[in-house]
């Protein structure tokens, strides 16, 4: 796991060694590739030196609707108040992929197309002061202990 060091500068690992964050930018990992394809981009970035992946929790663009690569849609009826555990299940197995080859995910929960008013994208803002609290909520529970940044 990562914590803050304790001059309050840099991230460290438990032990107190550096942290350096050399990210790939995978956005729609968790949206577009099936388990194999998953598997061969983490092997080929984790063999590249890279420590952490970006990735976003709703795709951008066809997020809510389109399914992801296991055929699952992130919420039930579009409501961040219903998240989809098949859904979430995937995210699960692709932070614990991830760990396994040393790689951490920098989660962003939402593109900002999910985030109203709608200034492009092609899907209608769902989230709202009230849902986001609540689905930040459900994240920070379910991956409290898991090595995302």
């Amino acid at each position: 796991m990562l914590r803050v060091s304790d001059n309050g500068r840099f991230l460290v690992r438990d032990d107190g060694s550096p942290f350096f964050f050399l990210a790939d930018t995978g956005w729609t990992l968790l949206h577009r590739l099936n388990r194999a394809e998953t598997v061969r981009y983490l092997d080929d970035r984790a063999g590249k030196g890279f420590s952490a992946i970006q990735v976003m929790g709703i795709s951008e663009f066809d997020g809510l609707s389109v399914p992801n690569a296991l055929g699952d849609l992130p919420f039930h009826g579009t409501d961040p108040a219903r998240p989809n555990e098949a859904y979430f299940g995937h995210v699960d197995w692709v932070i614990a992929q991830a760990a396994e080859r040393g790689l951490y995910l920098a989660l962003l929960p939402t593109w900002g197309d999910k985030v109203g008013p709608r200034l492009w994208g092609t899907e209608e803002p769902v989230f709202t002061p009230e849902n986001a609290e609540g689905y930040g909520a459900f994240l920070g529970a379910r991956y409290r202990d898991a090595p995302i940044v």
